[in-house]
């Protein structure tokens, strides 16, 4: 499964359409985005003329930036954007099936181990502070998974020399 990211910039989180998402399972929506072993990702769900989703954009933008300098090689920032034309809810009800998501904007941390993606955090319109610490705190769980799967690997191709 190929899920297409349009990366804009590196300080800006990878923008990805919903639309693109909408006729996939759980698992195989996370595990396109969820892609790498020792990467923190930090997921936003955001929905067309959602208030607070407007009001925390910039903020995660920010966030975004800055982790991106601090440690760009251990995060990846993704949008989720899911219209809401005309009062249409189905392309919401199907980002809450996918996701389990209750409102906008919900944020998510997940890192990626042997049996695939593991969710970390979720929050809906959390304090970009508390979203910025539990990033922070997942970096020595991806870690982990990452050493994990290259000692897995190793031990792998020592039984397949054997």
């Amino acid at each position: 499964m190929t899920v297409s990211t349009e990366v804009v910039s590196n300080e800006t989180p990878e923008l990805v359409e919903f639309s693109r998402l909408r006729s996939r399972t759980t698992a195989e929506a996370l595990t396109g985005l969820v892609k790498d072993f020792g990467i923190v990702y930090v997921t936003a769900l955001t929905r067309q003329g959602c208030s607070g989703c407007e009001t925390q954009k910039p903020l995660f933008k920010t966030l975004a930036g800055k982790m991106y300098r601090e440690n760009p090689t251990k995060v990846r920032f993704l949008s989720l954007h899911v219209n809401y034309e005309n009062g249409d809810k189905q392309e919401s009800w199907n980002s809450k099936r996918i996701f389990g998501h209750a409102a906008y904007p919900t944020y998510t941390i997940h890192v990626k181990s042997h049996v695939g993606p593991l969710e970390i955090y979720r929050s809906v319109y959390p304090p970009m502070e508390e979203l910025e610490k539990q990033i922070k705190e997942s970096f020595e769980l991806a870690e982990f998974y990452k050493t994990e799967a290259e000692t897995a690997s190793g031990l792998e191709s020592d039984r397949l020399r054997s």
